[in-house]
């Protein structure tokens, strides 16, 4: 076998375990939390905004660690800090199984957040340094929607199987933490050597802390385009966490409500590459960018003015839409002529840690506001994603990326 036929083996290897790391942990053990919310509220006497806090901890973490993460991975490489990321994220995943009140679940599920967080961070570094091309917008997109159908499995499985199964949420956090662990011992022993071809043979030199921080923070489109990430995320979460308590609350079944959460990832998994490809047909991910926020936006707006079917419509257009433009975030800023692969980590490590700024204030800010009137939460997340909208049309040609042959 020639030495171009192992590196393109090698590549799909590690995308295929990139693909896997997102699924487990920034999908599974991130997103179970969800649906076992409404348990453990009981268990441990938690108010809708103690659970907008505690589901807030994960973000907040994500802002101290999400720029660390990406100069880490263009500092030490992919193997090594995804390895140890990963093996920490499923150790502390455990922990939060042993809360005993809203202090000890909020630390642990801060402690939780400082390791999966960067997980966004470092793993877009897979697709910046392997693919380029149209592959490129579609691999990161295949990040995204592995997270979603881990969110999907998780939120499917965790309340309503695996619970009464395994007695109670806090075995269930014990046991979807497990694979963590496997997958680090993957990252650390399978991508050493890969049929004679190391990670270290790709041509990506490694970037000194000092001098990717200074680069990268001059790049003013890399933090117009990061608030986009920030009200996208914060909204995503917020609306994640609350619509099946909002479901709930509205007369629904747990059945029904979780039903509709896991629609809403099922949707995304199907529709975000299709979308993402559309947009290199149409030359342009900045107006696919644009459009999908704007429909999303109205979408969620709309949520607190319909029932019956007309919401199942909003709904599943929202769901269908509503991971196009995180993915198409990464997309634009690794495509940036002055970040491409080198920079990959630090940039991305930037727009996330905006994002998670955005996920930390947004669902305790929207589910305060639910305490006046349930559905104002929804209006107050579309509000803010058409406002951030508007800093896009302030980027330079810069940003107006060419899309890559």
């Amino acid at each position: 076998m020639n030495t171009n036929t192992v590196k393109e083996n090698n590549k799909w290897y590690i995308l295929a375990l990139a693909i896997i790391t997102y699924l487990f942990i920034a999908g599974m053990m991130r997103l179970s939390m969800v649906v076992l919310f409404k348990e453990m509220s009981i268990d441990l006497n938690l108010s809708l905004v103690d659970i907008g806090a505690v589901w807030g901890m994960d973000p907040l973490a994500g802002v101290f660690v999400s720029l660390i993460g990406g100069l880490l991975v263009d500092r030490f490489g992919i193997r090594k800090t995804v390895a140890v990321v990963c093996l920490l994220a499923g150790i502390i995943g455990a922990l939060r199984g042993l809360a005993s009140d809203f202090t000890s679940l909020s630390a642990t599920m801060f402690a939780f957040g400082l390791m999966v967080a960067m997980i966004p961070s470092i793993l877009p570094k897979v697709t910046a340094v392997w693919f380029s091309g149209r592959y490129l917008a579609i691999t990161n997109a295949s990040l995204f929607i592995a997270m979603s159908l881990g969110g999907m499995i998780g939120t499917i499985i965790s309340a309503t199987t695996l619970s009464p199964l395994l007695d109670g949420w806090r075995n269930v956090l014990f046991v979807i933490s497990i694979p963590a662990i496997i997958i680090a011992l993957l990252w650390f022993f399978t991508t050493r050597e890969i049929k004679g071809t190391t990670l270290s043979s790709i041509n990506v030199e490694p970037v000194k802390l000092k001098e990717a921080v200074s680069h990268v923070v001059k790049i003013k489109s890399v933090w117009l385009v990061g608030l986009l990430g920030l009200t996208q995320m914060g909204a995503m979460l917020g609306t994640f966490a609350y619509l099946p308590i909002y479901l709930r609350d509205q007369g629904w079944t747990t059945m029904g409500a979780d039903g509709a959460v896991t629609m809403v990832i099922g949707l995304s998994c199907i529709s975000t590459i299709p979308v993402v490809l559309l947009s290199g047909k149409m030359k342009s991910h900045k107006l696919m960018l644009v459009l999908t926020i704007i429909i999303t936006s109205l979408c969620l707006g709309l949520f607190s003015f319909f029932d019956g079917i007309v919401f199942w419509i909003l709904l599943g257009i929202y769901s269908l839409l509503r991971m196009v433009p995180l993915s198409l975030v990464n997309t634009i800023i690794i495509e940036n002529k002055n970040v491409g692969g080198r920079y990959a980590g630090t940039a991305i490590g930037l727009s996330n840690t905006l994002g998670m700024l955005g996920g930390f204030f947004f669902p305790m800010l929207g589910n305060s506001m639910a305490v006046m009137f349930p559905s104002l939460s929804f209006i107050f997340w579309a509000a803010m994603c058409l406002i951030a909208l508007a800093g896009l049309f302030f980027t330079t040609k810069e940003a107006d990326y060419p899309i890559a042959e």
